[in-house]
């Protein structure tokens, strides 16, 4: 019998044809080069579910203090004040003031809030046939929430994701984004040369945050101009603004780019498996795991960049210090070591622990918020289209190295 000899085996996460292709790509991976090494662009990878996840806790070996996305990394330790790209101490103290905008009480307080911006943002396609579903719905609920929670004024959830697409966009055939590559402004810093911020939403921080000093509030950034902040040597002292501006970029990009990834998602899966939708359409107690499976199933952000403090061995192979690690837990979400069938999309799946929120020091701090938001949203889409189609020829992708997912989504949907 003849057989098919397999092209070689490229992982590439710039590449668009492979991020449109990638678990195909990781079940490669994981089967024939656990431990991948890319000399083009000078990385390594690991893909299996256990190999990811001990990546994740082992936050001694596996740094992100030189940044956690590929194109960012620098030799030195990267100088944006921003807690995900900090290592203990000084990552567990900016977390811990942080952390107290994301109590359970917090985000439990928002729920009537999330299903008022639902109802707002979905209401006005009632009787339609068509809309997309991304665009209109999926990319402006994220960013409304976020920006509400950190305590900006309404109307600027397009700008923040109009701001957050072109960061992370990353051209055909380039390696760099424009969050890495930015003109006129220092490494790292979120304020360029001449002082500007550049973005509609975030140049309004200073002025807000003298606001709240005047008259706390409830939000997010009464906490950042109202608090101390633990150094890690010991002392205490206010934020500045550059701290501030970093604090409030990082809580509304990571709230706002995630969560639109995972929303279209749920349009495409669910569309593509309407068996699955039919199961969640007659029994809404099976939404919460439906949001878990969906989140396994395509993880919206599913490489995590790290900086190699130290030797360290994997697979038989001394990964030298310096060397800069992927972590692909989109691909260890697939790893049938961990989950049977993986490749199959189960809402009805009992799943122990996926790893699109992270894993350790790093578990992903709006993980609590990102799960409402999906299981509201979910049901006041089903709620509203008892059945909707897409056709997959008409999506279009994002382009970054770390964020997976759709930009458009057009549905067609039955009221």
């Amino acid at each position: 019998m003849a057989t098919t000899e397999l092209p070689e085996l490229y992982y590439d996460p710039y590449d668009y044809g492979i991020d449109r292709n990638a678990p195909a790509v990781w079940a490669r991976l994981r089967d024939e080069a656990p431990l991948y090494r890319n000399d083009e662009h000078d990385f390594w990878a690991v893909s299996r579910y256990d190999d990811v996840l001990a990546g994740m806790l082992d936050v001694d070996t596996y740094r992100s203090g030189h940044g956690t996305v590929l194109e960012m990394m620098t030799e030195r330790e990267f100088p944006m004040p921003m807690f995900i790209f900090r290592d203990a101490p000084d990552h567990t103290l900016m977390r811990k003031l942080v952390s107290r905008a994301f109590t359970p009480r917090a985000i439990g307080g928002l729920e009537d809030r999330i299903a008022a911006i639902c109802d707002e943002l979905l209401d006005p396609f009632a009787g339609v046939d068509r809309f997309d579903y991304v665009d209109r719905f999926g990319a402006i609920l994220p960013p409304t929430v976020i920006l509400a929670l950190l305590g900006f004024p309404a109307g600027f959830a397009e700008d923040l994701r109009d701001s957050m697409d072109s960061n992370l966009h990353v051209d055909e055939g380039e390696t760099g984004g424009a969050l890495a590559t930015s003109p006129n402004r220092p490494p790292g810093s979120v304020i360029d040369e001449a002082g500007n911020i550049g973005s509609a939403v975030f140049d309004q921080v200073p002025a807000l945050c003298e606001l709240r000093r005047a008259e706390p509030t409830d939000d997010m950034l009464t906490i950042l101009a109202t608090h101390e902040l633990e150094r890690a040597d010991g002392s205490t002292s206010p934020l500045t603004t550059e701290e501030i501006l970093a604090y409030t970029a990082l809580i509304a990009g990571a709230g706002a780019e995630t969560v639109a990834r995972m929303l279209g998602w749920a349009a495409v899966l669910l569309a593509r498996h309407p068996e699955q939708r039919a199961l969640l359409q007659a029994d809404r107690s099976l939404i919460p795991g439906a949001i878990e499976e969906i989140l396994r199933y395509e993880a919206p952000s599913p490489v995590q960049a790290r900086w190699v403090e130290h030797d360290v061995d994997v697979h038989g192979t001394t990964i030298p210090a310096g060397s800069k690690m992927l972590l692909l837990n989109g691909s260890g979400n697939r790893d049938p070591r961990q989950f049977p069938d993986p490749d199959r999309f189960d809402v009805r799946r009992k799943i122990d622990r996926h790893l699109s929120f992270g894993y350790g020091a790093h578990f992903c701090i709006g993980a609590a918020l990102a799960r409402l938001e999906g299981r509201i949203a979910l049901e006041q889409t089903l709620d509203r289209f008892g059945d909707w189609h897409v056709d997959e020829s008409e999506v279009e992708w994002v382009h970054t190295s770390t964020v997976r997912g759709y930009h458009r989504v057009p549905i067609q949907v039955s009221n």
